[in-house]
């Protein structure tokens, strides 16, 4: 019964092991980590025009600011997410589809 336990556990481990490495640092918060969260007024004025003339009908649903004062906003519907990437300057830098549930098609990546 020990041997069985014991095994159950290293399995419970490195399942756990396996699970965060591929999520990477944070725990699963990957690119986030290292961002603060931002509001809307703080954004510099050409980054809401982009978005409302390029993303109808998508909600602006998170503004996250880096290290290099990139703007990444999260602009969603109720099936679409994507990452809409900014320098601190308020110029587009690109567009990321959100990976997971909800995201659509993960790592693919394009610029308009």
């Amino acid at each position: 019964m020990k041997k069985v336990m014991c095994v159950a556990l290293m399995l419970a481990g490195l399942t756990v092991f396996e699970s965060n490495a591929q999520n990477g640092p944070g725990g699963g918060r990957g690119r986030m980590q290292g961002m603060t969260q931002v509001e809307e007024s703080a954004l510099p004025a050409p980054v809401m025009t982009y978005v409302k003339d390029k993303y109808p009908g998508l909600t602006v649903r998170r503004i996250m600011k880096d290290k290099e004062d990139n703007y990444m906003l999260v602009v969603a519907a109720d099936t679409t997410r994507r990452i809409v990437v900014f320098d601190s300057k308020g110029t587009f830098k690109e567009e990321r589809a959100m990976r997971g549930r909800r995201g659509g098609p993960g790592g693919n990546n394009s610029n308009k």
